[in-house]
This record gives structure tokens, sequence and C-alpha cells, in this order.
């Protein structure tokens, strides 16, 4: 029988990849430390944004944040300055 796994997880995307949380609510450095775990080749010392539309809001490490399915980030190393 299967069960529904949609409630436990949330997939979303850091630099056009896909990361799994165990839980919608979240933070910045735990964001990071997800991405880093399932390969996704940044480093937990990169500047985090949560994408929004042309926009990009900076993600702190320490900021809680609440995630949904698909919600996109970007993480850049701290010399980028694009």
């Amino acid at each position: 029988m299967h069960k529904p796994q949609h409630d436990a997880t949330v997939t979303i995307l850091v630099n056009n990849r896909d990361v799994v949380l165990s839980d919608h609510k979240t933070t910045g450095l735990g964001i990071k430390e997800a991405a880093v775990a399932q390969g996704v080749a940044i480093n937990v010392n990169f500047a985090l944004f949560r994408v929004a539309g042309q926009t990009q809001h900076p993600v702190a490490d320490g900021d809680k944040l609440t995630v949904h399915d698909r919600q996109e980030f970007r993480a850049v190393a701290p010399d980028d300055n694009s």
C-alpha cells in the first residue's frame, strides 16, 4: 500500500538542483547544509538568496523559513558579485 509522503518532505531548488528537505520549516543554514549533503556544488559559507521572479532576497543563516515545493533559492560564493 502506497502512502503519500507529501507532508513529510518538500523539494526545493538550489541553483537549479533539486534538494529534498525533511520539513517545511528550516533555516538559511539548513537549506545550504541539505544542498551540500545532496551534492549541490556549494559550500555552507555561500550567500543564500530566495528567488522571486526577477528579484533575489537575501536569506541569512539564522533566518527561519517555511518553504514550499519547487521554491527557488540561489547560493553564490562570497566573492561572486553577480
